[in-house]
This record gives C-alpha cells, structure tokens and sequence, in this order.
C-alpha cells in the first residue's frame, strides 16, 4: 500500500498536465461565424493566449489564437471576447513598486474575460504575469482599462500611494449612462479595484440584479478514518537493531476541513485545509539473552494539514484525486516507558530513561481516493516516517496510513 501510494503520489504531475477537459461551447471566428462544439477548458489565473476546439468530443483538435477568433466560451462557465487594448504596466507587487506613477503600456489584441455584460456597459478583466486589469465598454465604444496606478511615496513617511485614475472614469460613464441620476460621490471615491465591488457598480450601472455565481468556491467536510502507525528508532540506539519489534496501532481519527476551489466551475484543482485528531499506542522490544526491553508510549495529535488536491478524472458522478501537503503536528505524549522483563523470572523492571518528545513538529503527507455522488468522499493517505524527538546520534520516528470516509457539505 505504501508503495502504491508513493508511485501514484510521483506520476500525478505527469496526469495532471496532460488533462484535457472538453466540456461544450462555442468559438466566434474573424467572419463572426459561431461555431458549435466543445472548448478545453483549463484551470488558470492568467487570461489564455490560445485554446483548443474540437467540433465532435472525438473530433479534430482546432487551435485558436486571440488574432484569429473574435470571442468563445463554455457554456455555463466564462466567456472570452478578442479585442485589441492599451495595457498597463505599472506593478501592484509592494516589493517592486516605484517611486513614482509607471505610466508604460503596451497594445496587444488579447482575450478579455467577459465578468458582466448589460444595457449600458460591460466589465471585463485580464490578468498576466504582471497584474490583474479591469476593463469597461460602453454600448458603442472599445474596451477601456480602468486604470490604477500604485507606487512607493519615498519623501518623508514611507508609504503605498493609490492613483485612483479609474474613480473619475467610473464617475464620467455613471453620468453618461445614466443622465439625471445623483451619483454619491462619496461612495464612489471608496471603491476598491476589484472584482466584486466593481460587479456590484457595474450592474447599478446597467440598472440590473448582481446575480450570485452558480458555483460555490468552498466546500466543507468531516469524516472518521482508521489511523495504522508504527514508531521505530533509527541511529545509534539498541532500539534501532534490525532484531527491535515495533508493535503497529490501529485507532480511529476524526477528520474536518475546508476546500476552497481554484475554478469552482471546472472544480478539478482545490486547495485543502485539514484538521485532523488522533491518537497512537507506541512499543518497541528488543530481546538481550533472558531480557526484553520495552519502550512504550501513547501519544495524542492534532494535525493541521494544508495540501493541494487535484481531480486526475473530474466526471460529474465519480472523481479520482491525489494530494499532496505538509502538516504541523501538535502532540502531547503520555506513559512513557521503559520496562525490563526478565523471561526467566518473570520480574520485570521499570528503568528510569525518560526521552523527551517533541511538542510541535512537521509532516509530508500523500493522499488519493475517489468521490462518489458529489458527497462521499473514500481515500487513503500516507505520512513517511517523522522524527518526534531531537537527538543528535539517534531519534524515535513515526510512519502513518490511513484509510477514511469523508461526507462533503456542498454542491461542488
């Protein structure tokens, strides 16, 4: 199993990049010709620079450019327009900030992702590697960043400036759209250059309802698995003999978290944080002539565990996911011992050699499993082998398996 797991945990980087994800829609060509089919839909930050068309599900793979088709989409998903912009390029990283407004740009005809469209304007955005944009078209005009230029004030107090170019643009297309309305100016001049309070204008704007995205970000889950883990020595300890029998626990975990979707539409990569209790009996003997010694311990965790887990076959009914992450152990351990039990008598010793046991320490943990129906959730997960103590020439370490069930609250 351990082995499986392993293999399974190396070769996922090579499923997950050679995913297609076919789902239905629709490529507007240069001759405004809509052709029908299906879209590979992928999950990323950035804005796409090409994408992959086939009109049968088994069809002829069409690649398509931004130079090349006017707009496209998946259906119930995102949309795509092509238009030729004026780009920013001015940082928002704090780290690479400059001293004064960065006023470059470039023009470039790039995919712009349609975010709301209505009566009197649309709102686009369009993220690379340098930053996230927000575009507005008004009913019979081109796409127009709405421009925000940061930079580092150096004289005096040290501090972010906000060139909040994009308050007085919003304000002019208000008063255009809308003649004779009263704009709260006030209001307005505290609107943050995002993604949700901008919706939330534009659709004021366009004089319609903000309706709420049809797919949940987050999911929640609990669940019970059954925890199998061994403690053993390494380096220079008596207990470390290849000869040392380790005693395996079995015991119940308790298993809750959230999952936070990178695309909640296409729901294949997620982001986990996993809180998970449990508990281990531990022993470790070694025979010496007449005598067996005994190290034995019982050791009580809470486990925070941050992991990404992508869905390597993603269908509606029936998902396969591996996962990887890291997680910080708290551990409280309790009747540790020593004892020496000599065969021949029967008399056994308790020696006094206590060792003390990391309070806090950090774990690898692999994970892969399958969901059934959207709501059951079946996986199995290792952890290598950890050291719980601190020694220089030699340490107690620990190796957990599980396999658990998880119930998953949410529509995703």
């Amino acid at each position: 199993m351990k082995r499986f797991l392993t293999m399974v945990l190396i070769a996922s980087p090579i499923l997950v990049f050679s995913q297609k994800n076919f789902d239905k829609g629709y490529v507007v060509t240069k001759s405004n010709d809509t052709l029908r089919g299906f879209i590979d839909y992928k999950e990323r930050k950035k804005n796409p620079t090409t994408f992959d068309f086939r009109s049968a599900m088994d069809g002829k793979t069409q690649t398509f450019t931004s130079n090349n088709c006017n707009a496209y989409g998946v259906d119930d998903a995102e949309s795509f327009e092509s238009h030729v912009v004026d780009i920013t390029m001015g940082e928002t990283d704090i780290d690479r900030l400059s001293s004064a407004p960065d006023l470059s740009s470039r023009t470039d005809t790039v995919f712009l992702r349609v975010l709301q469209a209505g009566k009197n304007v649309t709102l686009y955005s369009y993220v690379d590697k340098v930053k996230e944009r927000f575009y507005l078209k008004s009913k019979n005009g081109t796409p127009t960043e709405l421009i925000r230029h940061l930079y580092m004030q150096e004289e005096g107090v040290k501090r972010v400036v906000n060139g909040n170019q994009y308050i007085r643009q919003l304000l002019d297309v208000m008063r255009e759209s809308n003649p004779g309305i009263a704009v709260d100016q006030e209001k307005l001049s505290k609107l943050e250059y995002g993604e949700d309070a901008l919706l939330e204008l534009v659709a004021e704007i366009n004089q319609q309802k903000l309706t709420k995205p049809k797919h949940s970000s987050t999911r929640f889950f609990a669940g019970l698995a059954l925890n199998r883990s061994w403690a053993s020595y390494s380096g220079a300890h008596d207990f470390a003999s290849p000869t040392a029998k380790v005693k395996v626990s079995y015991l119940p975990m308790l298993t809750t978290g959230i999952d936070v979707f990178f695309n909640p539409v296409i729901g294949k990569l997620l982001f986990r944080t996993e809180l998970s209790l449990q508990m281990s009996k531990n022993e470790i003997a070694i025979r010496r002539g007449d005598d067996i010694y005994k190290h034995s311990f019982d050791q009580y965790l809470a486990v925070i565990t941050p992991q990404v887990i992508y869905n390597m076959y993603n269908a509606d009914h029936f998902k396969v996911f591996v996962g990887i992450g890291g997680g910080v152990n708290f551990m409280l351990t309790r009747n540790d011992e020593y004892v020496a039990l000599n065969t021949v008598s029967g008399e056994s010793d308790v020696l006094n050699k206590p060792l003390k046991m990391e309070a806090v320490n950090y774990s690898f943990q692999g994970i892969v499993g399958v969901v059934l129906n959207k709501k059951i959730e079946i996986s199995a997960g290792y952890s290598p082998y950890m050291p719980i103590s601190n020694y220089g020439v030699f340490n107690i370490n620990v190796e957990r398996m599980r396999l658990g069930v998880n119930y998953l609250f949410g529509k995703k």
